[in-house]
């Protein structure tokens, strides 16, 4: 049934975007959406009254990303992932890059362990900790978040984690955007209502 569920998901998102994804890389995000579609009714990871939606907007969302950091694989830090979003899209679209998980929430990092194991992905390191606690010595070529939080005050941690060629990329809503009026801000061209913050040091 997550199956099926997970094939319609995906193949909702590659009609509103046009992606051309190979088949490897499908059954990989299918096989990632049922074992979170199936791990969401043990524990909260995605809203359960509109899972369907909710991961068809994050997929679509994953790929705009995709779509802008596809030729600079590297070193990625996906903040407040939560079940993995965008992070493990991006890990299965881009296996040569090397992807963090952070969030601060216990049972989302062990879900995030589980499913690592069970797509057996050798790029992706998951971390249980709040950005502000990472270690300050670590450094990334891009870091992405979607969602904007508590942007403000933790913005001098984003950018105390990139190097002098890095960049921060935050997807969010557009009544967010007064958030970012000092740097480069796109509507998502997939997603009415939705923001991409593009910022550089």
């Amino acid at each position: 049934m997550t199956i099926e569920r997970a094939e319609k998901i995906i193949q909702t998102a590659v009609a509103e975007t046009g992606a051309d994804i190979e088949k490897d890389r499908i059954a990989l995000i299918r096989k990632y959406f049922a074992f979170l579609l199936d791990w969401n009714t043990k524990i909260n990871l995605i809203s359960r009254k509109s899972e369907e939606e909710v991961l068809t907007t994050a997929l679509i969302e994953s790929y705009s990303l995709y779509e802008l950091i596809r030729d600079d694989p590297g070193k990625f830090l996906d903040v407040g992932t939560g079940g993995g979003l965008p992070g493990m899209i991006i890990s299965i679209l881009m296996p040569e890059a090397q992807v963090e998980l952070l969030d601060s929430i216990r049972k989302k990092t062990t879900f995030l362990s589980e499913a690592i194991s069970h797509l057996e992905l050798k790029n992706v390191k998951i971390t249980n900790k709040r950005l502000e606690e990472i270690d300050k010595n670590s450094k990334y070529d891009i870091i992405f978040s979607r969602g904007v939080g508590n942007f403000e005050s933790l913005k001098k941690h984003y950018f105390a984690h990139i190097g002098n060629a890095g960049r921060i990329i935050i997807l969010t809503g557009s009544d967010n955007e007064h958030h970012f009026r000092n740097y480069d801000v796109m509507e998502n061209p997939f997603l009415e209502g939705r923001i991409i913050a593009n910022m550089e040091k």
